[in-house]
């Protein structure tokens, strides 16, 4: 296996296929300080299509972790530089592509830190990256989360160090397609199917949604505005893009206030930096109202108490057992793996392209469609090959839509 030639092949599909970076257009490339080699890959990559300019922003988890453990006043959590909300929104209108590279040096860090001053930090820098993460959400930019491996994360995902590189990358070629003669070509033959799911999910206009199968008994409300989406999108120029490499899910943004019944996660899932195992929620008139976890339960109520919209759905989202992802065997510790793993359902903010017309609504009309708001937004599985899945009409009558984990339509 030739990592210098594979890397490249995956740079190339990031930019060329996922972002579709346009000659004289601005790259930001947002990552930790472990992806310092890649990011120049994705680079080189960005000025051989044109790209005016490759702005990387690195973060170090070492630091971060320091400042919540080390601050001496809890207040200080709070502070956040003046410049970083307008210097987010010139993204935003100064047209940039946006790549949020994953792949973390320690996979770990924030394990055993303090719930309630990880909170205080994730709040503030959600509001910084709040009009930022809205016109992601609204594809004013074309944007795509991906990831690269280390060590430390690999060795998470196969159990343990040895061979790493080269064990983590059999895993990782067919679930990026890097296995096919025209990688790019695979991707929008994939695409074309995701599309045709929601094809049929968008005539159907299904009252609700009922997932069903061992622990889980949940309705989710839909309302007659909301769109599934899934695959490529088009940003407001235009130009088609990939928001997720990998990705296999369909999705749609819920009436939020008609979530009614009983689920637990069948995977691990990230909550503000931590691990959360086993979770699960009861749902009353669309908001959590009971939950627990068999680890970090302290760390998934600080999620819940996040804000107001934290305790309810924005985002109802399908996937089978067929996925690569799935299929592979592994739990990847990272959402951009494992939600496109199984079905999953976001507590948090939702969609405003999953509603018609609602990338021109104002925050009010919004609301008053029943579109869920809030600082933050986590994906929890809750697919596997025991759970099915059935569109519900408005007379109550039930049709399949994934029995035993398989789509059926």
């Amino acid at each position: 296996m030739d990592f210098k030639i594979l890397r490249r092949r995956y740079a190339e599909i990031i930019v060329k296929t996922a972002i579709n970076l346009q000659e004289g257009q601005p790259l930001l490339i947002r990552t930790e300080v472990i992806q310092r080699e890649f990011s120049r890959i994705l680079a080189e990559v960005a000025y051989s299509r044109g790209a005016s300019l490759v702005s990387l922003q690195f973060s170090d988890p070492e630091l971060s972790r320091l400042r919540i453990d080390k601050t001496l006043n809890d207040d200080n959590l709070k502070f956040t530089p003046s410049h970083l909300e307008n210097m987010y929104d010139c993204y935003i209108k100064d047209g940039w592509s946006s790549i949020s590279l994953r792949g973390p040096e320690f996979p770990d860090i924030m394990e055993g830190a303090d719930p309630a001053r990880v909170g205080e930090v994730s709040r503030a820098n959600s509001k910084v990256m709040r009009r930022f993460l809205k016109g992601i959400s609204a594809n004013r930019i074309a944007w795509n989360v991906c990831l690269y491996p280390t060590e430390s994360w690999a060795a998470k995902v196969l159990g343990s160090d040895e061979d790493w590189e080269r064990r983590i990358w059999e895993v990782l070629v067919p679930i990026l397609r890097l296995d096919n003669d025209d990688p790019a070509r695979a991707w929008l033959a994939h695409d074309a199917e995701l599309k045709r799911r929601c094809e049929h999910m968008n005539r159907a206009r299904y009252d609700r949604i009922h997932f069903t199968g061992p622990d889980t008994d949940l309705y989710i409300g839909m309302a007659p505005n909301r769109v599934f989406a899934g695959g490529s999108c088009v940003n407001q120029k235009g130009i088609a893009f990939f928001p997720n490499i990998p990705t296999e899910e369909i999705f749609s943004t819920p009436d939020y206030t008609r979530t009614e019944g009983f689920v637990k996660t069948t995977r691990p899932v990230e909550v503000l930096g931590t691990q959360v195992t086993g979770a699960w929620f009861r749902f009353r008139a669309g908001k959590v109202v009971e939950f627990g976890a068999d680890t970090n339960r302290a760390i998934l109520e600080q999620y819940l108490d996040f804000d107001e919209g934290a305790r309810a759905i924005g985002e109802v989202a399908l996937v089978d057992s067929n996925s690569p992802i799935y299929r592979s065997g592994k739990v990847f510790y990272n959402i951009l793996f494992d939600e496109n793993a199984a079905c999953h359902i976001a507590l948090g903010n939702g969609y405003a392209d999953c509603i018609e017309n609602g990338v021109r609504m104002s925050d009010d009309e919004l609301e008053e469609t029943k579109c869920n708001s809030s600082l933050v937004h986590t994906d929890f599985m809750i697919g596997s090959e025991e759970i099915s899945v059935f569109g519900v009409k408005e007379d109550g009558s039930e049709e399949h839509i994934i029995e035993h984990g398989i789509f059926v339509i």
